[in-house]
């Protein structure tokens, strides 16, 4: 991402400091799995073949 590009390519790392320090903000708002559970979600599958099936909610 540059100053001329502010469009943000899937998959690329920070380009700088800035947003280095963004994301780490993003991350710091982050749910963990007890977090979550409380709320009755579910966090995201792993993204690999070998992930378990998630459970489909009856409501």
């Amino acid at each position: 991402m540059t100053k001329e590009n502010n469009s943000r390519e899937n998959g690329s790392m920070a380009s700088n400091m800035e947003e280095v320090k963004q994301l780490g903000k993003q991350m710091e708002k982050l749910r963990d799995e007890r977090e979550l559970n409380q709320d009755e979600r579910v966090a995201d599958p792993s993204q690999h073949d070998h992930a378990p099936e998630t459970e489909k909610r009856e409501d």
